[in-house]
């Protein structure tokens, strides 16, 4: 039996793929990772060429300009590779009747984790914003209620909107 090598097990990670990574699915992975990495490395050569150009003529306008393309760039690649996992159906799990409810509750918890997970953090980087900007010390932050029923309702949404994700994703046979 062949065991998974490392990069196997971070392509199907990066690319949300659960299963079998057969040779058809990691070529079109290769397809369209090369064709995003093109895609950025133009926008790189551009973008810098840009924003060198302003920089000599407002420094905040290149730093916006970089920071507001990068963010583009990186939903619109996110985006596109979303739609061509889908359209070649890379995403999808199959899964036997039997074995359907037992897939289900494993997504289901791992929803719950990451709605933890999501939670805390934006708990955390809430109180460091918060302290960042000067609204209070990192302490008060931190302890306020307010932060606390935000960072709640950000978990539970991320949560349920990734047990929907994964629930999409699943097929019966």
């Amino acid at each position: 039996m062949k065991s998974k090598s490392l990069i196997d097990k971070v392509l199907k990670k990066f690319y949300g793929i659960d299963g079998i990574l057969d040779e058809y699915k990691k070529e079109q992975i290769n397809k369209i990772g090369n064709l995003i990495f093109i895609f950025m490395w133009w926008y790189l050569i551009i973008s810098t060429f840009v924003a060198t150009l302003l920089v000599s003529i407002n420094r905040d306008g290149a730093i916006l300009f970089l920071i507001i393309g990068n963010l583009i760039v990186v939903l619109l690649s996110i985006i596109i590779v979303t739609v061509f996992l889908r359209r070649k159906k890379l995403d999808l799990v199959e899964v036997e009747k039997k074995d359907y409810l037992k897939l289900k509750r494993k997504y289901l918890v791992k929803g719950i984790f990451l709605a933890g997970y999501f939670g805390v953090s934006m708990y955390i980087l809430n109180a460091l914003d918060g302290a960042f900007e000067g609204e209070g010390d990192f302490w008060s932050e931190i302890t306020s209620f307010n932060n606390l029923q935000i960072s709640l309702v950000e978990g539970f949404l991320f949560g349920m909107l990734m047990y929907l994700y994964f629930m999409f994703k699943l097929r019966k046979r």
